[in-house]
């Protein structure tokens, strides 16, 4: 157990861990995958809830997994709902191309409510010590933060101020989640956006400059060799080169983003806290979290996917291994404040709409 500065009088630290087995989870998402392909997608819904109540229970502080509560019926009547939605719409747009353009507005109007119903039901889903989370968001906030700040970044300034959406996209949910009616607070720096993303670029134009230099320093030797020769090393070897440009670039590509993820993943826990309840901190390597990443595409690469919840297992293993959160002793006395269940449709359509939202 590390120690840690205590913030508060009589507080405790407390070791977040992560218990799943990678042997375990591969039999539940295999049984998932080939029940969900013979009953043609029905059986998703029980995979989805098996899946995460796995991870979440799996998921431990002080010896208590978090909790998830949602039911498989809860979440295939959302999917239905949210499948004749899309074929209504698909139907409708068939029409005429105002129609179809019409159609396109209803969803991008929808979509930021589609985004606050997810991130609601999954909070409202997930309890620990019998207490619920909750989302407080609403829906023009979300369309400021997930629609409006995107698009002005793009358009007028080519991506620049792109972090700082990233930034305020973050602290937006973090500040809108509590749990027992007590709010989580996020004190992210902006600055450590614009570092993740620089880095990331910078990763980018190393490797590619390093792939022109190879790139040219075969072109002299084609044309410093014979005839016959460079025949030979254009034929012999330029799909050879073809296949490992692409691998590279790849790489490359797969590498900045670890970086990136790992460069923000440490700044928000390490500024993340629950007011007067809990203080978050981590010690977590930037050099083993991309490792990490790096054997994981390996596994998934030479598995051809088979092997995605050996990912998913390690990846959790190591995020969790390196959490400490620091508890008052008014962790103990929270209540749960959320009742009901929220309808699943939400979530479901955010997904089908490619809107949806993942925090694993």
């Amino acid at each position: 157990m590390t120690t840690l500065d205590s913030a508060f009088p009589n507080t405790r630290i407390a070791q977040a861990e992560f218990t799943g087995q990678s042997g375990e989870f591969f039999k539940i998402w295999i049984v998932n995958l080939l029940l969900s392909i013979l009953t043609l997608g029905i059986y998703s819904a029980w995979a989805k809830v098996r899946t995460n109540q796995y991870l979440h229970g799996h998921t431990k502080l002080e010896d208590h997994g978090f909790r998830y509560l949602s039911t498989p019926l809860q979440i295939l009547k959302g999917r239905l709902l949210a499948v004749s939605v899309f074929i209504l719409i698909t139907v409708l747009s068939s029409f005429t191309p105002m129609l179809a353009l019409g159609m396109s507005l209803l969803i991008l109007v929808a979509t930021p409510w589609l985004i606050m119903q997810s991130i609601r039901f999954n909070m409202r889903m997930t309890s620990y010590r019998n207490v619920r989370f909750s989302f407080k968001g609403n829906y023009w906030e979300t369309v400021l933060n997930f629609l409006l700040l995107p698009m002005l970044a793009l358009f007028f300034t080519l991506g620049i101020a792109l972090p700082w959406v990233h930034q305020r996209i973050d602290k937006y949910i973090f500040d809108n989640l509590s749990v027992g009616g007590q709010p989580f607070k996020l004190n992210t720096d902006v600055g450590q956006y614009y570092v993740a993303a620089l880095v990331a670029i910078a990763i980018m134009m190393a490797g590619i400059i390093t792939i022109v230099i190879f790139a040219g320093i075969y072109g002299v030797m084609i044309a410093q060799a014979g005839e016959d020769s460079a025949e030979q090393l254009l034929t012999g070897t330029f799909m050879g080169l073809i296949v490992l440009l692409y691998l590279g670039l790849f790489i490359l590509n797969f590498v900045a983003i670890a970086v990136s993820r790992g460069i923000v993943l440490k700044h928000i826990i390490s500024t993340l806290k629950v007011e007067d309840v809990a203080t978050f901190k981590t010690d977590m390597p930037l050099s083993g979290y991309i490792k990490l990443q790096l054997l994981n595409s390996l596994i998934l690469i030479l598995s051809l996917g088979l092997a995605y919840p050996v990912t998913k297992i390690r990846t959790r293993r190591f995020v969790a291994q390196h959490i400490q959160v620091e508890l008052t002793e008014q962790a103990d006395t929270l209540v749960n404040d959320v009742q009901g269940k929220d309808p699943a449709f939400g979530e479901e359509a955010a997904g089908f709409f490619d809107a949806d939202l993942s925090f694993t």
